[in-house]
């Protein structure tokens, strides 16, 4: 593994727990990069939320949805991939 991509997989560790929607503009950069590229680490990056998606959805616009789950805590979870 390069030294680059062991630094990228060092600080988006760091960002694990952390409410999406309340990260810096450098962790934000971090956690896109990253996004884009972790196929090639072995791992996910999931994002829970705490807000009602199902009921949210019915008969509102994305625009709305999207407002709303802004509001709600975004919380990253990293999971290995497993074979």
């Amino acid at each position: 593994m390069k030294l680059e991509d062991k630094l990228l997989l060092d600080q988006v560790l760091e960002l694990e727990g952390k409410d999406l929607t309340k990260l810096t503009k450098q962790e934000k950069e971090v956690f896109d990069k990253f996004e884009s590229k972790a196929h090639e680490f072995g791992v996910t990056i999931e994002v829970v939320t705490e807000a009602p998606i199902n009921d949210i959805k019915q008969g509102t616009s994305p625009y709305t949805i999207n407002n709303i789950t802004t509001h709600f805590p975004n919380q990253i979870i990293i999971k290995r991939v497993l074979d």
